[in-house]
Formats: structure tokens, C-alpha cells, sequence
């Protein structure tokens, strides 16, 4: 049987681990959704791209829809590539000392999704990027970790922020 707890029980349950749960907030719109931490404000610019930081600035997250052109002949895995091709040049720039971690895509002509991470040890940078194409439709979304303690650490943080990001336009 399930029992809610009310919010002292949630403190001293905290208190007692020595820890907090992360509660999260979605946003879902009429193409794509996402959960990200409550206390995570919007740093969005004017550019149209959404950005979401932790409060401590140490982390976040930029996430954008593309809606490709009628002439667009590429399907959706290619789409995903040519994205990380650019994405991949643009955060890992040859003169920075950076680690890829992965690289993956997957999927076919209707709908594909594609991944990357990597890190700069020296600057403790890590970086993800999650790209999910279907028809004309490409959300693409970076995930930074702007004091990292490890690709390990970073990408357990982000895991359940990454693997709410889903792409419901086709």
C-alpha cells in the first residue's frame, strides 16, 4: 500500500538520507515535452531557443524545434547526422583539449534519434546533445555541465532529463 507523505515526513526523510529528491517540472507543447528540476528557472534569450539553469549556474540546458522546408529532400536519420556533424564541429572545436564519449544515431527516412557527450577534462565542460527527427520536425536539445566531476557524474545527473525529452510531432 501506497502512503503520501506529508512534507515533514519528505524533510526528515531528507534529513536522514543526507540528500534531496530532485522534484521536476514538464513542459510539454504541442510538438515536444520535457522534465527538468522545479527549481530551474527559464535564461532563455530572444533568439527562440529555450534555456533552462540550475540556480547555482553550474548547469543547463538549451532546446530548440526545427521545422524543415517543403524542398528538405534529406530523411530523418540523415537530418540527424547532418545536425551532429554541426553540433559536434561547434562544441568540440579542434584547438580545446575535448574527449568524445559517444556518438550514435539510429532510425531510418521516417523518424531517427541521435546522441553525443564528451567532456574537456581541464575546464571540467561536459557536454551532451540529443537530436530526435520525424517528418519536417527536428528537436534538438544540449545538455551542459558547466563544473563536472566526471562524464559519470554529469551524465547520471542529466539521465532522467535527457530520457524525458520526446519529440511528438510528425
Amino acid at each position: 500500500q501506497f502512503i503520501q507523505a506529508d512534507a515533514a515526513s519528505r524533510r526528515g526523510l531528507i534529513q536522514a538520507l543526507g540528500c534531496a529528491m530532485t522534484e521536476y517540472d514538464r513542459i510539454t507543447t504541442d510538438s515536444w515535452t520535457v522534465a527538468f528540476p522545479s527549481d530551474w528557472p527559464d535564461a532563455s534569450e530572444s533568439d527562440g531557443t529555450l534555456y533552462f539553469e540550475s540556480p547555482a549556474g553550474d548547469k543547463g540546458f538549451y532546446i530548440s524545434l526545427w521545422l524543415m522546408s517543403d524542398e528538405e529532400t534529406r530523411g530523418s536519420r540523415e537530418l540527424i547526422e547532418s545536425f551532429q556533424n554541426t553540433e559536434l564541429s561547434s562544441f568540440f572545436p579542434a584547438d580545446e583539449t575535448w574527449h568524445v564519449i559517444s556518438h550514435a544515431s539510429e532510425g531510418d527516412g521516417k523518424s531517427a534519434t541521435g546522441y553525443w557527450e564528451g567532456i574537456n577534462g581541464e575546464r571540467k565542460y561536459w557536454i551532451c546533445g540529443k537530436q530526435i527527427a520525424a517528418g519536417k520536425h527536428v528537436l534538438r536539445a544540449t545538455f551542459h555541465d558547466y563544473d563536472s566531476l566526471g562524464p559519470e557524474a554529469s551524465a547520471g545527473f542529466f539521465t532522467t532529463i535527457v530520457g524525458s525529452l520526446a519529440l511528438s510531432a510528425a
